[in-house]
Protein backbone atom coordinates (compact mmCIF):
# COMPACT_ATOMS: atom_id res chain seq x y z
CA UNK A 1 0.00 0.00 0.00
CA UNK A 2 1.48 3.33 -1.09
CA UNK A 3 1.75 5.97 1.64
CA UNK A 4 0.11 9.24 0.64
CA UNK A 5 0.13 12.63 2.32
CA UNK A 6 -3.62 12.79 1.67
CA UNK A 7 -5.15 9.39 2.34
CA UNK A 8 -8.68 9.79 3.71
CA UNK A 9 -11.66 8.50 1.73
CA UNK A 10 -13.25 11.94 1.60
CA UNK A 11 -10.30 13.16 -0.49
CA UNK A 12 -10.88 10.28 -2.89
CA UNK A 13 -14.56 11.21 -3.21
CA UNK A 14 -13.68 14.88 -3.82
CA UNK A 15 -11.23 13.91 -6.56
CA UNK A 16 -13.86 11.65 -8.10
CA UNK A 17 -16.39 14.48 -8.42
CA UNK A 18 -13.82 16.99 -9.66
CA UNK A 19 -12.77 14.40 -12.23
CA UNK A 20 -16.30 14.71 -13.65
CA UNK A 21 -16.30 18.52 -13.75
CA UNK A 22 -14.92 21.53 -11.82
CA UNK A 23 -16.96 22.32 -8.69
CA UNK A 24 -16.92 24.48 -5.58
CA UNK A 25 -17.07 22.79 -2.14
CA UNK A 26 -20.77 23.55 -1.65
CA UNK A 27 -21.63 21.76 -4.91
CA UNK A 28 -19.30 18.91 -3.99
CA UNK A 29 -21.12 18.47 -0.67
CA UNK A 30 -24.57 18.67 -2.27
CA UNK A 31 -23.64 16.16 -4.98
CA UNK A 32 -22.25 13.72 -2.41
CA UNK A 33 -25.47 13.86 -0.41
CA UNK A 34 -27.57 13.45 -3.54
CA UNK A 35 -25.64 10.31 -4.50
CA UNK A 36 -25.66 8.82 -1.01
CA UNK A 37 -21.89 8.97 -0.64
CA UNK A 38 -22.10 9.90 3.10
CA UNK A 39 -23.51 6.40 3.60
CA UNK A 40 -20.02 4.99 2.99
CA UNK A 41 -17.73 8.02 3.49
CA UNK A 42 -18.04 10.30 6.52
CA UNK A 43 -18.87 13.86 5.49
CA UNK A 44 -19.18 17.16 7.31
CA UNK A 45 -18.44 20.68 6.14
CA UNK A 46 -15.40 21.12 8.36
CA UNK A 47 -13.71 17.95 7.14
CA UNK A 48 -14.62 18.75 3.53
CA UNK A 49 -12.94 22.16 3.57
CA UNK A 50 -9.85 20.81 5.34
CA UNK A 51 -9.66 18.03 2.75
CA UNK A 52 -9.82 20.59 -0.06
CA UNK A 53 -6.97 22.49 1.60
CA UNK A 54 -4.92 19.30 1.86
CA UNK A 55 -5.48 18.52 -1.82
CA UNK A 56 -4.38 22.05 -2.68
CA UNK A 57 -1.16 21.65 -0.69
CA UNK A 58 -0.57 18.30 -2.39
CA UNK A 59 -1.07 20.11 -5.74
CA UNK A 60 -3.70 17.58 -6.75
CA UNK A 61 -6.29 20.33 -7.33
CA UNK A 62 -6.10 23.99 -8.32
CA UNK A 63 -8.57 26.90 -8.08
CA UNK A 64 -10.05 27.84 -11.45
CA UNK A 65 -12.23 30.83 -10.61
CA UNK A 66 -14.53 32.33 -8.01
CA UNK A 67 -18.21 33.01 -8.48
CA UNK A 68 -20.99 34.67 -6.51
CA UNK A 69 -24.71 33.89 -6.64
CA UNK A 70 -26.99 36.55 -5.20
CA UNK A 71 -26.23 37.22 -1.54
CA UNK A 72 -24.15 34.06 -1.15
CA UNK A 73 -20.43 34.53 -0.38
CA UNK A 74 -17.89 33.97 -3.12
CA UNK A 75 -17.26 30.33 -3.94
CA UNK A 76 -14.03 29.00 -5.37
CA UNK A 77 -14.31 26.42 -8.13
CA UNK A 78 -11.62 23.73 -8.18
CA UNK A 79 -10.32 21.36 -10.81
CA UNK A 80 -7.88 18.42 -10.56
CA UNK A 81 -4.34 18.75 -11.87
CA UNK A 82 -2.75 16.08 -14.06
CA UNK A 83 -1.03 14.76 -10.93
CA UNK A 84 -4.39 14.71 -9.17
CA UNK A 85 -6.04 12.75 -11.96
CA UNK A 86 -3.19 10.25 -12.06
CA UNK A 87 -3.11 9.97 -8.27
CA UNK A 88 -6.87 9.45 -8.10
CA UNK A 89 -6.87 6.54 -10.56
CA UNK A 90 -3.82 4.92 -8.99
CA UNK A 91 -5.36 5.20 -5.51
CA UNK A 92 -8.76 3.88 -6.63
CA UNK A 93 -7.23 0.88 -8.42
CA UNK A 94 -5.19 0.04 -5.33
CA UNK A 95 -8.25 0.13 -3.06
CA UNK A 96 -10.11 -2.22 -5.40
CA UNK A 97 -7.45 -4.90 -5.82
CA UNK A 98 -5.66 -4.74 -2.46
CA UNK A 99 -7.55 -5.66 0.76
CA UNK A 100 -6.93 -3.18 3.58
CA UNK A 101 -6.67 -4.18 7.24
CA UNK A 102 -9.68 -2.64 8.95
CA UNK A 103 -10.79 -2.62 12.57
CA UNK A 104 -14.62 -2.67 12.67
CA UNK A 105 -16.29 -2.42 16.07
CA UNK A 106 -18.49 -5.51 16.01
CA UNK A 107 -15.69 -8.09 15.52
CA UNK A 108 -13.80 -6.30 18.29
CA UNK A 109 -16.81 -6.76 20.58
CA UNK A 110 -17.10 -10.42 19.55
CA UNK A 111 -13.50 -11.01 20.63
CA UNK A 112 -14.61 -10.08 24.17
CA UNK A 113 -18.05 -11.66 24.17
CA UNK A 114 -17.07 -14.23 26.78
CA UNK A 115 -17.71 -11.53 29.38
CA UNK A 116 -21.44 -11.56 28.51
CA UNK A 117 -23.59 -14.48 29.70
CA UNK A 118 -24.95 -16.76 26.94
CA UNK A 119 -28.62 -15.91 27.56
CA UNK A 120 -27.94 -12.18 27.50
CA UNK A 121 -25.88 -12.68 24.34
CA UNK A 122 -28.93 -14.25 22.69
CA UNK A 123 -31.04 -11.23 23.66
CA UNK A 124 -28.43 -8.78 22.36
CA UNK A 125 -28.06 -10.72 19.11
CA UNK A 126 -31.83 -10.71 18.61
CA UNK A 127 -31.79 -6.92 18.98
CA UNK A 128 -29.01 -6.64 16.42
CA UNK A 129 -30.83 -9.04 14.09
CA UNK A 130 -33.88 -6.78 14.23
CA UNK A 131 -31.85 -3.70 13.33
CA UNK A 132 -30.13 -5.49 10.46
CA UNK A 133 -33.36 -6.91 9.04
CA UNK A 134 -34.89 -3.42 9.05
CA UNK A 135 -31.77 -1.99 7.41
CA UNK A 136 -31.82 -4.63 4.67
CA UNK A 137 -35.48 -3.98 3.87
CA UNK A 138 -34.92 -0.21 3.65
CA UNK A 139 -31.78 -0.53 1.55
CA UNK A 140 -33.39 -3.00 -0.84
CA UNK A 141 -36.36 -0.67 -1.27
CA UNK A 142 -34.01 2.22 -2.03
CA UNK A 143 -32.09 0.15 -4.58
CA UNK A 144 -35.26 -0.99 -6.32
CA UNK A 145 -36.53 2.59 -6.43
CA UNK A 146 -33.47 4.06 -8.14
CA UNK A 147 -33.19 1.12 -10.54
CA UNK A 148 -36.84 1.59 -11.50
CA UNK A 149 -36.06 5.23 -12.27
CA UNK A 150 -33.38 4.12 -14.70
CA UNK A 151 -30.19 4.59 -12.67
CA UNK A 152 -27.40 2.38 -13.99
CA UNK A 153 -26.37 -0.43 -11.64
CA UNK A 154 -22.75 0.77 -11.64
CA UNK A 155 -23.84 3.71 -9.48
CA UNK A 156 -25.25 1.49 -6.72
CA UNK A 157 -22.50 -1.14 -6.55
CA UNK A 158 -21.59 -0.06 -3.01
CA UNK A 159 -25.24 -0.25 -1.90
CA UNK A 160 -25.61 -3.79 -3.21
CA UNK A 161 -22.32 -4.78 -1.59
CA UNK A 162 -23.50 -3.41 1.77
CA UNK A 163 -26.76 -5.39 1.52
CA UNK A 164 -24.76 -8.52 0.74
CA UNK A 165 -22.57 -7.92 3.80
CA UNK A 166 -25.63 -7.35 5.99
CA UNK A 167 -27.26 -10.56 4.76
CA UNK A 168 -24.07 -12.51 5.47
CA UNK A 169 -23.90 -11.05 8.98
CA UNK A 170 -27.58 -11.83 9.53
CA UNK A 171 -27.05 -15.48 8.57
CA UNK A 172 -24.04 -15.73 10.88
CA UNK A 173 -25.88 -14.16 13.82
CA UNK A 174 -28.82 -16.52 13.43
CA UNK A 175 -26.48 -19.50 13.19
CA UNK A 176 -24.58 -18.41 16.31
CA UNK A 177 -27.83 -18.05 18.27
CA UNK A 178 -28.83 -21.58 17.24
CA UNK A 179 -25.47 -22.91 18.43
CA UNK A 180 -25.95 -21.26 21.83
CA UNK A 181 -29.47 -22.63 22.18
CA UNK A 182 -28.56 -26.22 21.25
CA UNK A 183 -25.91 -26.32 23.98
CA UNK A 184 -22.92 -26.90 21.71
CA UNK A 185 -21.23 -23.76 23.05
CA UNK A 186 -22.44 -23.78 26.65
CA UNK A 187 -22.66 -25.95 29.75
CA UNK A 188 -24.45 -25.88 33.10
CA UNK A 189 -22.61 -24.78 36.21
CA UNK A 190 -24.55 -24.52 39.48
CA UNK A 191 -27.77 -24.51 37.47
CA UNK A 192 -26.64 -21.61 35.29
CA UNK A 193 -25.81 -21.71 31.60
CA UNK A 194 -22.22 -20.58 30.98
CA UNK A 195 -19.80 -20.66 28.08
CA UNK A 196 -17.68 -23.74 27.54
CA UNK A 197 -14.04 -22.79 27.97
CA UNK A 198 -11.35 -25.02 26.55
CA UNK A 199 -7.87 -23.73 25.79
CA UNK A 200 -5.61 -26.17 23.91
CA UNK A 201 -2.02 -26.59 25.02
CA UNK A 202 0.43 -26.58 22.14
CA UNK A 203 3.68 -28.52 22.26
CA UNK A 204 5.85 -25.43 21.82
CA UNK A 205 4.27 -23.98 24.98
CA UNK A 206 5.32 -26.93 27.16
Amino acid sequence: MIKRKVNNMLALAVLSLLHEKPMHPYEISATMKQRGIPDVIKLNNGSLYSTVESLLKQKWIVPLQTEREGKHPERTIYSPTDAGREGFHEWLRELIYSPVKEYPHFPAALSLIGHIAPQETIQLFHQRIGYIQKDIVERRAGIELVLAKGLARIFIAESQFIVHQLESELNWLQSFVRDIKDGSMTELQDGEQVWKYSVPVFEDEL
